[in-house]
C-alpha cells in the first residue's frame, strides 16, 4: 500500500473545486492536467463564493429594518449571518488550499521520504482503513448537504405553482444580493434563475474546498498517527542488551525529531483554518439554531443542513486533533517501561531525553492558544448555546 492511496479523497475534494491535484516526488502518476474548462470553472467558483460573503453584507446592509419588529429582525440577521458563517468558512478554507499549496506539498515529500524509509509500519492497513472509512461517510454527508441546500428552493418554487393561488415567490438559497437587481425585479424569473445558478456554484466550491481541507487534515493526523504507533513499537522491542542499542535508539530519535518537525509545520498550515472554524462555528451553530425556530417550517428544514454541516466538520477538526493527541501520548510510557536500566550509561542518558520530550503531550493548537480537542468542542457547543438563550431572552 503506497502513501497516494490514502489520498484519494483529498484528491476527490480537489477535483470537486476544479483544483490541481497535491504532488510530490513519491506520487508516480501525473496529476490530472488542467484543462480550459476546468481553470473557467474553477475561476467562477472561486469568484461566486467569495462574491457571496460580499453579497451577503449588502444585504443586511440594504434591509429596511425600520419597520421590523424585534423578533423579525433579530429572525432576519440569524438568517443571513449563519449562511455568511457557511461562505466565509468555505472562502478561508479555500484560500488555505492555496495559499500553502507549495507548504502541503513539502510535508507530503517529507511523508513520503519517512514513508519509504521505515520499515516496521506494521498497522498500514489499519490506518487506511480507519481514515477512509471516516473520509468516506464524510464525503457521502457532505455532498448530500449540498445537494439538499440546493434543490430546496426548486420544491418551494414547484410547490407555489401547484398548490398556492397566489403569486410565485421566488426564494433562492439565501439573501445574497447581486448587481441585477438593480435592474431587474427580485422576484422575476430571470433574476431567480441567475441568483440560483450563482448559489449552486458558491455552495458547491465551497463545500467542496471544506472537504478537500477537512481530509487533508484527516489525512496528515493519520500519517502522524502511524509513525507514532510505529516508533512506540520499536520502543516496545528494543532491548537495551543488545550490542546494537544505543545505535537503534539514536536513529528511534532522529525519527522522533523529523516526526515533531512535521507536526508543527501541520499546525502553522491548519492554523488559520482552526480560527476560522471555532470562531465561526460557535456564533453561526446558534444564529441556525435561532433561525430554525423563529423563521419557519421552510427555515428549519433548509438551516437544519447548515447547523448539521456546522456540527460534523468542526467535530471532525476536534476528533482528528484528539487522535493526534492520544497517540503522541503513548511514547512516553513505551520509552519508561523499556528496560533502560540495563543498558550503558549513554543509553540511559539517551532514554532520558526521549523521556523529558515526550512527557509533554503534543497538541494541535489555534496559533498556539486554543487545543484542538473534543473538550474544546463540548466548550464551544456550550457557549453557542448560552448565545441562543441569550437572543430567546431578549425577545421575549
Amino acid at each position: 500500500m503506497q502513501l497516494k492511496d490514502f489520498m484519494y479523497y483529498p484528491d476527490l475534494g480537489c477535483r470537486l473545486v476544479r483544483m490541481r491535484t497535491y504532488e510530490w516526488r513519491g506520487r508516480k502518476s501525473s496529476a490530472d492536467q488542467q484543462t480550459m474548462v476546468n481553470n473557467v470553472w474553477f475561476v467562477i467558483g472561486a469568484v461566486n463564493l467569495f462574491y457571496q460573503n460580499l453579497g451577503l453584507a449588502i444585504d443586511l446592509c440594504l434591509a429596511d429594518t425600520q419597520e421590523m419588529q424585534l423578533s423579525t429582525y433579530i429572525a432576519y440577521v440569524s438568517e443571513n449571518c449563519g449562511v455568511l458563517g457557511l461562505t466565509f468558512v468555505g472562502a478561508s478554507y479555500f484560500w488555505m488550499l492555496l495559499h500553502y499549496r507549495n507548504d502541503i506539498e513539502s510535508i507530503l515529500d517529507k511523508l513520503q521520504q519517512l514513508y519509504s524509509q521505515q520499515s516496521q509500519l506494521y498497522r498500514i492497513e489499519h490506518f487506511y482503513e480507519k481514515s477512509t472509512r471516516l473520509m468516506k461517510y464524510a464525503t457521502i454527508f457532505f455532498l448530500f448537504a449540498c445537494a439538499y441546500y440546493n434543490t430546496l428552493p426548486v420544491f418551494y418554487l414547484i410547490y407555489d405553482l401547484h398548490v398556492e393561488s397566489q403569486s410565485v415567490r421566488y426564494k433562492t438559497q439565501s439573501n445574497t444580493w447581486y448587481p441585477w437587481h438593480l435592474l431587474d425585479t427580485q422576484n422575476s424569473t430571470l433574476s431567480f434563475v441567475a441568483s440560483y445558478l450563482c448559489q449552486a456554484l458558491s455552495s458547491l466550491t465551497g463545500v467542496a474546498s471544506i472537504m478537500a481541507s477537512q481530509f487533508l487534515l484527516c489525512f496528515f493526523t493519520t500519517q502522524m498517527q502511524l509513525h507514532f504507533d510505529a516508533l512506540v513499537n520499536r520502543f516496545n522491542n528494543l532491548d537495551a542488551r543488545q550490542p546494537k542499542a544505543n545505535e537503534q535508539l539514536e536513529a528511534m530519535i532522529a525519527y522522533h525529531c523529523h516526526l515533531l518537525h512535521i507536526a508543527n509545520d501541520i499546525n502553522r498550515i491548519f492554523n488559520f483554518m482552526f480560527l476560522s472554524t471555532f470562531a465561526t462555528s460557535t456564533v453561526a451553530i446558534c444564529l441556525m439554531g435561532f433561525a430554525m425556530v423563529m423563521i419557519d417550517l421552510a427555515a428549519a428544514f433548509k438551516y437544519s443542513m447548515g447547523l448539521l454541516l456546522f456540527l460534523i466538520f468542526t467535530i471532525l477538526i476536534c476528533y482528528n486533533g484528539t487522535q493526534f493527541t492520544t497517540f503522541s501520548e503513548k511514547l512516553m510510557p513505551a520509552a519508561f517501561y523499556n528496560n533502560w536500566y540495563e543498558g550503558d550509561r549513554n543509553y540511559r542518558r539517551m532514554i532520558l531525553f526521549v523521556i523529558m520530550r515526550s512527557s509533554e503531550s503534543r497538541v494541535l493548537r489555534t496559533y498556539k492558544f486554543t487545543p484542538v480537542s473534543m473538550a474544546t468542542y463540548m466548550a464551544m457547543l456550550k457557549f453557542s448555546y448560552q448565545l441562543f438563550t441569550f437572543f430567546r431572552a431578549m425577545i421575549k
